[in-house]
């Protein structure tokens, strides 16, 4: 079990001062990894593209200052919201109540969503996904690579150069 309190925030005080990253929830308490699991809905062993959070009724922030590239629903992710951080894009699904539209650009901690078991889900969770390239990378180093950086190299790490 991996638990974090607080929003885990790394304030940048230089000429980046939005440049910094956050957790998506106040409280972090992990209830499924990334990779192959017994599918809690199916019980088949299937690949877990992302991570589970424990949430109820908890506001979701968005992870970095970004762009919302899409938001809808899904069967499998109930409500959505996709967002755009330079070339990553984090999934966050099973909302019970959207905050944010496409085309939103967000600060760093703004709430987009609260967590909610919409889609297939067997109880209130926050579902996170993240892809680069289109490819799902785990979500928690994703998470303990931005958290530890802050100003001009998170700008690199996210957007290159």
């Amino acid at each position: 079990m991996i638990r974090a309190n607080g929003y885990g925030a790394i304030q940048d005080t230089l000429a980046y001062k939005n440049w910094y990253a956050t957790l998506p929830l106040k409280v972090f308490k992990l209830n499924s990894a990334f990779g192959i699991r017994t599918h809690p809905v199916t019980g088949q062993d299937s690949f877990h593209k992302g991570i589970d959070i424990a949430g109820k009724n908890e506001v979701v922030v968005s992870v970095l200052p970004g762009t919302i590239d899409k938001t809808g629903y899904t069967p499998i992710m109930g409500n959505y919201v996709a967002a755009r951080y330079g070339g990553y894009i984090v999934y966050y699904a099973h909302l019970s109540k959207v905050y944010c539209s496409a085309g939103h650009v967000v600060p760093t901690g703004y709430p987009i969503g609260l967590t909610g078991s919409t889609g297939r889900t067997t109880g209130e969770h926050l579902h996170l996904s993240v892809l680069r390239g289109g490819v799902s990378v785990n979500p928690l180093y994703f998470l303990l690579i931005i958290l530890s950086m802050s100003g001009d190299e998170l700008k690199c790490y996210l957007y290159g150069g």
